[in-house]
């Protein structure tokens, strides 16, 4: 599963922050006019992507003429949705009965599952979620995306060049969020790395990996980043113009640089998520004698989605 996601650069501009003073201010009357009416507020922008709050959560939406949700549930009427229906399906490496491979999971290894069924989230509305512990190794890429999930797409016919961004309406949930720090990573790892590998492979914050596929070896991805300590247990969008992804055909795990022209008219066959390190690298590539004794550590990242998105162009 590991070279589904390409390295891509990630959130390396801070222009924005309402916190500090740098977003947009609403005033009195556009608060007014959007009580009770979901609205996103700008938060920041990076350089591939941006990020807004949600504000009001699931609260007087409707879906735009010009979107394709692969999954969205707009009014909180949609209770215990079964997401095979929707082409959804996912994967759990961690109860393969290799007790030893993840010792150092803070949670069962059922925790990890994709769960099939939609479930009412109270802090948005009671709007239906898809929830996963998104979980990504730091050390071995065997089963590095240790779990996971994908939606297929093929028969909507939807090619790279019909659409304009993804979209995505997400919560990180904090309670069992677990990411290493850069500092327990170096420590953990003293005996087998040089410590500057560290820093470039991660940097201890949610990161996210998206891959949309053709059927055969096309490939368009992005990795993008969430601060837990400032966006944590809030609902924030990410919106992901096409033209920032990374494209690429890859035979036998050799990947060959591709231009978005290049995909214009490939036909999307589905959707891929999982979690990752910010390089979507491993340490295993810089461990020179790698064995079973090296200790394995995990990023693990609980995230609620009640939005994943097509904007159509």
């Amino acid at each position: 599963m590991y070279s589904l996601i390409k390295k891509c650069s990630v959130a390396i501009v801070l222009l924005c922050l309402i916190a500090c003073g740098g977003g947009k201010s609403v005033s009195s009357s556009e608060s007014n006019a959007y009580s009770g009416k979901e609205h996103v507020q700008n938060l920041m922008n990076y350089k591939d992507y941006s990020v807004a709050t949600i504000v009001d959560c699931g609260q007087g939406i409707a879906p735009d003429a010009k979107i394709f949700s692969l999954f969205a549930d707009y009014d909180g009427k949609v209770q215990d949705q079964n997401l095979s229906s929707l082409n959804f399906s996912g994967w759990n490496h961690t109860t393969n009965g290799n007790a030893t491979e993840w010792m150092n999971l803070k949670l069962a290894g059922d925790n990890y599952n994709f769960n099939n069924i939609a479930k009412a989230n109270s802090s948005c509305n009671n709007v239906s979620t898809l929830d996963i512990v998104l979980l990504k190794k730091i050390a071995d890429w065997n089963r590095q995306h240790s779990n996971g999930f994908e939606c297929n797409i093929l028969a909507k016919g939807y090619k790279f060049g019909d659409i304009k961004s993804l979209v995505f309406d997400l919560k990180i949930n904090t309670d069992k969020t677990r990411i290493p720090t850069v500092e327990n990573i170096k420590k953990t790892y003293s005996n087998y790395i040089n410590e500057s590998i560290v820093g470039a492979m991660d940097n201890g914050k949610v990161n996210i990996g998206i891959t949309l596929g053709d059927n055969t070896n096309l490939n368009a991805s992005i990795i993008f980043q969430l601060d837990q300590d400032i966006v944590g247990d809030k609902w924030v969008r990410v919106t992901i113009p096409m033209d920032k992804l990374s494209y690429y055909q890859e035979i036998n795990y050799k990947q060959t640089s591709k231009t978005q022209a290049d995909f214009s008219n490939v036909v999307i066959n589905r959707m891929l998520i999982v979690g990752e390190t910010k390089s979507g690298a491993v340490l295993r590539r810089n461990i020179n004698s790698w064995n079973a004794n090296i200790p394995e550590t995990f990023k693990e990242m609980d995230v609620s989605f009640k939005k994943i998105e097509l904007q159509l162009k």
